[in-house]
């Protein structure tokens, strides 16, 4: 029969997060594709695609929270909520539903407290209301929702029906870590079971009364955490599924009347598509490699490199990023590794702030360092502010003539040329040409044959030619992997075949490093390479790395390759 019309679905789950003291929840991912599955089967729950969201590893406990309200707002059917993911307890004993940034000492701050989501239940128009807590301390809900806290009338609600994989204090159970890329939490495994199985002796149609009892002494008998409950008398009525043990006659699967959509369109909610919940689970990763980097400097810098990943899609938590990333270096005591760290971090800004980027590079004293913090400030503002950007580029280039120090003057052009290849590629490559160090002039020549790629093919070739030509003269795999990762990517749009053996010959050279910090350096160099035309093995790539100064920036070039993805083709 489905559900009435009018009715949604809100299906959330959160698998990765961003905090060590939150381990990944594989399994969640599963179940809530599980719950997505059960509901859009026409012989069981049929619920229309379409009424159906899913949101996973949210961000934003704002955003989520406010997702779920504009959703609920326009449900007049049956409204379902499920969430799979930690649930934790406040300082003061609320339940707190987790989202990737939760901080596990600011719960109800960084966190969706269930209050929220009790006044959005409250207000909803919704006939039927039903939640579904897939998470630790879940029981803590029903027992408020009983209690006598300011959510207790909620349970005397017309319509309102809560579900919990465990009680008060219990947490909820997961399968071991060696079975979660396949299975589901226990308490979603077990109803899903149910309901594909059925209940023999019951209705054609069962209701959360027929469900619950037999729910309840399958956990139990299996020595799982036991369910609970709360506003029973509340969905006597609901079907939430077909019986699977009762044989349904034929023709008698009755589709559900589509929604009413001559309403005013929301046009501020978004799917969330497949690759962004891919992405947002990839950029968790990313962070918490990060916060576990010892190094402050390559700390700041791995932060910078994952907002650049979450620019795009979120620019918001990118500046939040950028910010914590200034705050880092400035309090790095050491000057060469504090400009190295404010070098990145006027990197990361000048797109959004040229302002304040350019103050932030002219505080730099190394001359080394100010020199490509200026080319990258002068870099942001070519299209709006050329004037501006010829006099930061001239002044980046004279900084770089007094450098005493061969190797020291050879990565300051390295480092300019870099910066400007995008947007003054006649300039950036007459400095790359000027650079000594073979190990330093191919990587720069090979961001400007990237930066020409699509407006000048033959002079793409032709510089990616000579920077082979450098790269393979390169003595020692540290330094050679990462040139040949960079030229392959350069190359890619002109001669992909050739750039697919440069990123085998680049992963064999990495693999071989015996160093395990040079080895995790030229691993993320060589993910870099490959991201943007394989992101699916850049992504295992990354996984693989073991040390965070690597994965971090590893990670976050994986998902700057997701967040690109066309969400049309994703879906």
């Amino acid at each position: 029969m489905g559900p009435p019309a009018g009715s949604r679905a809100v299906l959330v789950g959160v698998s990765a997060y961003e905090y060590a003291e939150f381990p990944p929840i594989r399994s969640a991912r599963n179940s809530l594709e599980a719950m997505c599955s059960l509901l859009a089967d026409p012989a069981l729950c049929a619920w229309p695609p379409e009424w159906i969201t899913v949101i996973a590893n949210p961000i934003s406990a704002a955003g989520l929270a406010t997702q779920i309200a504009d959703l609920a707002e326009s449900t007049t059917g049956a409204l379902l909520l499920y969430y799979a993911g930690h649930g934790v307890l406040s300082a003061s004993g609320e339940l707190c539903l987790t989202v990737t940034s939760t901080r596990p000492d600011r719960p109800k701050i960084s966190g969706l407290p269930w209050e929220t989501l009790g006044e959005v239940l409250r207000g909803c128009a919704a006939a039927v209301r039903v939640a579904i807590l897939d998470c630790c301390f879940a029981g803590q809900a029903t027992e408020t929702l009983a209690g006598g806290s300011e959510l207790a009338d909620i349970a005397h609600v017309e319509g309102v029906y809560t579900l919990a994989a465990t009680t008060r204090n219990r947490a909820a159970h997961a399968p071991p870590p060696s079975q979660q890329d396949t299975a589901c939490t226990s308490f979603t495994g077990e109803l899903r079971d149910l309901i594909q199985g059925g209940i023999p002796g019951k209705a054609p149609q069962l209701t959360f009364g027929d469900i619950y009892p037999v729910l309840r002494q399958r956990l139990q008998a299996k020595g799982l955490p036991v369910p609970s409950q709360r506003g029973i008398s509340a969905v006597d009525v609901f079907h939430f599924s077909a019986n699977a043990a009762v044989p349904m006659e034929p023709g008698r699967i009755v589709a559900a009347e589509p929604l009413d959509t001559s309403a005013e369109p929301q046009e501020d909610l978004e799917p969330v598509w497949p690759e962004q919940a891919r992405h947002a689970g990839v950029v968790a990763d990313a962070l918490r490699a990060a916060q576990s980097i010892a190094r402050e400097g390559a700390k700041a810098q791995a932060l910078v490199t994952i907002a650049d990943a979450v620019a795009a899609i979120d620019p918001g938590r990118a500046a939040r990023l950028i910010d914590d990333a200034e705050r880092l270096a400035q309090s790095i005591p050491d000057p060469a590794v504090k400009a190295a760290a404010l070098t990145a971090v006027v990197q990361g800004m000048a797109a959004t702030d040229p302002d304040r980027a350019e103050r932030l590079a002219r505080a730099i004293t190394d001359p080394g360092f100010r020199a490509p913090a200026l080319a990258a400030v002068a870099s942001a503002l070519a299209g709006t502010d050329p004037d501006r950007a010829t006099r930061l580029t001239a002044g980046a280039e004279r900084l770089t003539q007094p450098i005493a120090d061969p190797a020291a003057k050879g990565a300051a052009l390295a480092a300019v040329a870099q910066r400007l290849a995008a947007t003054d590629p006649d300039r950036a490559e007459r400095l790359a040409q000027a650079i000594p160090s073979p190990s330093l002039r191919a990587p720069a020549l090979a961001a400007i044959a990237d930066a020409v790629a699509a407006a000048d093919p033959d002079r793409n070739a032709r510089i990616t030619a000579d920077a082979e030509r450098l790269a393979q003269a390169i003595p020692g795999a540290s330094l050679r992997a990462p040139a040949l990762a960079a030229i392959a990517k350069a190359m890619a749009a002109t001669n992909q075949r050739r750039a697919a053996r440069l990123i085998v010959d680049a992963e064999r050279l990495a693999q071989a490093i015996p160093d395990p910090a040079r080895k995790a350096a030229a691993l993320a160099a060589v993910v870099q390479g490959m991201a943007a035309t394989d992101p699916d093995r850049a992504e295992r790539l990354a996984q693989a790395i073991t040390d965070p100064s690597g994965r971090a920036p590893a990670l976050a070039a994986a998902a700057k390759a997701l967040a690109t993805t066309d969400p049309g083709r994703a879906s």
